[in-house]
């Protein structure tokens, strides 16, 4: 440890810690603009000038490492000076905009001129003016008039995004930031840079002139979108929410959120949502009580009969409470594995998402992090560029990976992964000896999770796994038991069944299955087919279109719970949205099918009991091989994740965001289709451009989750010769 005085304190830092963060150990506070904790230092702004003793100059704080005995003054009259001076520099052209600034009452040069500021300024020159208020893309406003060039967005977008699309045009006191040539500002992290922005130069569109920071309540929350569970801040006006920002988590998000997090909740007050409980009666779904509701259900599903889907975008209590249900009315059918996925729990040690922090080798296993868990990504980026963290995407596709990675392409990945194990090639000496490997695994494949589990065993050093092809709570829904019972059918089993007329009742709680099901074809037969059909969810959809009976339940932000992380944490979340007022909790919505009293403070206690592992600090175990799972149909295209998949909640902020539809072809199948690349094409209904894409293996077809009707070319038999144009 290091010992230096600050302002007369001592303090004892680590070597490498800078002046700027050794005085927040001691209480004392240092101005700044351009640091960011999670950035390279660039003492751009010199807002952070202190004293060094025997130093010739003013020392930046946020680029000074400590050394032994250093005595530092951040508050002397010649530290003031230049604070002020560099205030004054920053005043001199930027707007009066403060009466109508979205950033007003919480803008760092706001608050720092007021504390450090001259009280005059020496200037008298008409303010130069530069662009205001103008698009850079979907969601990011510029006003390069108030922009001070710290440089925050352009060093977020070049070391952390790895997506350089903002720079700095012209130099010196014509600089300005902006896109870069021939860019919009399309990245999936831009929101980050309006947040870290410390002046009102860079705004969000969806949340322009909404309200003021002292008008907002802020209420803890976290994502819903994946499985990373990024903590987040609602800003609530009046029952509404009006924005997103991030809630520091060191060990999960460093503060840094996707668009689809950040942005994701213009559902909650813009469109239709689910507002009654509808019974279908004499062919109309009709208005009923919740009594009526809740009684035809407990009818209707009993025993052999009867299925339950879903559970893995609801709350763990919910989770946990609808296990319970089924038990209770001796229903094994049960899954909540919809989408693609075979397991949300690996076999061995749980991963945490901090392991990317001392891991020697991360090995990803057919993982499109930047889509599936793009803050996750972020982070073995910083260890990849920063230590040289090694990353291997194991994958039969090619360019898995937005980072510096070495590609292992293999049509068996379990193969490949026992051949490492084994100590094959110089990938398995390297699993063998290092000290820490870090899989990351898109959970879909039953092969996979036997070779995985004989990987971990082979090694003696730590290693940990974590499933990143899952929803916000699937590792709640799985360890509170949403899996195939004692011989009971899994997602496709039960679809099965109803599709040939041997299921009586089928509940779906918080999924469309007819536009989100691979199968698509499927999911048609057996809701035509079954005689009983239930939908639990937040907003209308295809699937409640002919449902027989409809449950409205509270969005996330409208209600309290827990996710579980793909680290297998607990994490609470809090109500700050309005909901309607026959919209039920989702475990409220449980709790009466069991017949039990619905009060949240005894079924948490409860769920903490049986579940107890999840709110604990230790690391959690792995799973044994689950029943059933994601099974393609022959010759289906392959699923891809993609980070704007809507579900079951199209969003008018993301709707802007989400890509033209399109499938992305191998070679040889792009040659055998026998049309021209950006072509619009038709896969079983689906329309979409067709792609090339060297990255695929031979015969491969992509299609992309999140576009509509994208599920009726997944689950299309031959859809290389439907792409050819030819008949099947």
């Amino acid at each position: 440890m290091i010992t230096l005085t600050i302002d007369g304190r001592e303090a004892q830092v680590p070597p490498g810690t800078l002046i700027l963060d050794a005085a927040k150990q001691v209480g004392i506070e240092i101005p700044i603009f351009c640091y960011h904790p999670r950035m390279d230092p660039a003492a751009a702004c010199r807002m952070c000038l202190v004293r060094v003793e025997k130093m010739p100059k003013l020392q930046p704080a946020c680029a000074t490492p400590v050394s032994e005995g250093m005595v530092v003054s951040t508050d002397t009259d010649e530290v003031q000076t230049a604070h002020a001076g560099v205030l004054e520099f920053l005043l001199a052209n930027h707007p009066l905009d403060c009466p109508i600034c979205d950033k007003g009452g919480e803008c760092d040069l706001q608050n720092n001129s007021i504390r450090y500021g001259p009280q005059a300024t020496r200037f008298a020159d008409p303010k130069r003016h530069l662009d205001k208020a103008r698009p850079l893309g979907p969601i990011v406003e510029l006003d390069q008039e108030r922009c001070i060039q710290c440089t925050r967005c352009v060093r977020f977008m070049d070391e952390v995004a790895g997506d350089p699309v903002l720079t700095i045009h012209d130099r010196g006191g014509h600089a300005v930031i902006d896109t870069a040539e021939g860019r919009t500002f399309d990245s999936v992290f831009s929101g980050n840079t309006i947040e870290i922005c410390p002046v009102g130069a860079l705004t969000s569109r969806p949340f322009r002139f909404k309200a003021r920071p002292w008008d907002l309540d802020e209420v803890d929350s976290v994502c819903p979108h994946c499985p990373v569970g990024c903590n987040i801040r609602l800003s609530v006006r009046h029952g509404e929410v009006k924005r997103i920002l991030s809630r520091d988590n060191e060990e999960i998000d460093w503060g840094w959120l996707c668009d689809r997090g950040r942005f994701g909740y213009g559902f909650l007050s813009h469109g239709t949502r689910l507002e009654q409980p509808m019974l279908r009666k004499e062919g109309r779904l009709v208005p009923v009580s919740w009594d009526e509701a809740i009684a035809v259900l407990k009818e209707r599903m009993q025993g052999g009969k009867s299925g339950a889907l879903g559970g893995g975008r609801h709350s763990l209590e919910a989770a946990y409470l609808l296990r319970r249900f089924v038990q209770d009315a001796g229903i094994k059918n049960v899954d909540h594995r919809v989408l693609p996925l075979y397991t949300a729990i690996a076999p061995g040690p749980v991963g945490r998402i901090d392991d990317v922090n001392d891991a020697d080798l991360v090995i990803s296993l057919d993982a499109e992090l930047l889509e599936e868990a793009p803050v996750l990504a972020l982070r073995l980026r910083q260890f990849e560029r920063k230590r040289g963290l090694r990353i291997v995407s194991v994958s039969p596709r090619e360019g898995l990976l937005d980072m510096p990675h070495q590609e292992a392409q293999t049509p068996d990945i379990a193969a490949t992964l026992r051949a490492i194990a084994q100590g094959e090639g110089d990938l398995g000496q390297a699993f063998l000896s290092a000290q820490k490997v870090l899989f990351i695994w898109n959970g879909q494949s039953e092969s996979v999770f036997s070779a995985l589990d004989a990987a971990v065993k082979a090694r003696s050093g730590e290693t940990a796994t974590l499933v990143v092809g899952s929803l916000a709570n699937s590792f709640g829904a799985q360890a509170a038991g949403l899996l195939p019972q004692d011989g009971g059918l899994d997602a496709r089993g039960m679809l099965e069944a109803a599709a040939a007329g041997q299921f009586d009742t089928l509940l779906v709680f918080g999924h469309d299955i007819l536009s989100e099901f691979p199968d698509a074809e499927l999911a048609a037969q057996a809701i035509e087919k079954v005689p009983f059909l239930a939908v639990a969810g937040t907003v209308p959809s295809e699937t409640t279109e002919r449902a027989d009976l409809v449950l409205p339940v509270a969005a996330w932000a409208e209600s309290d719970g827990h996710f579980v992380n793909m680290e297998g944490r607990a994490q609470r979340y809090y109500a700050g949205s309005d909901r309607g007022v026959n919209v039920v909790d989702d475990w409220e919505l449980m709790a009466r099918l069991l017949g039990i009293e619905a009060d949240y403070d005894r079924i948490l206690a409860e769920v903490q009991a049986a579940l107890a592992p999840l709110f604990g600090k230790e690391r959690r175990q792995g799973a044994q091989a689950p029943t059933g799972g994601y099974r393609p149909a022959e010759g289906a295209a392959i699923a891809a994740a993609s980070i704007y998949y809507k579900g079951v909640t199209p969003d008018p902020f993301l709707n802007s965001l989400i890509p033209g539809a399109r499938v992305a072809v191998a070679a040889d199948v792009a040659a055998q289709a026998g049309v021209a690349e950006g072509e619009e094409v038709e896969v079983g209904g689906y329309r979409a451009e067709l792609h090339e894409d060297p990255g695929l293996p031979p015969g491969a077809v992509l299609v992309r989750a999140g576009q509509d009707g994208a599920n009726r070319a997944l689950g299309r038999a031959a859809a290389v010769r439907a792409l050819a144009g030819r008949s099947e």
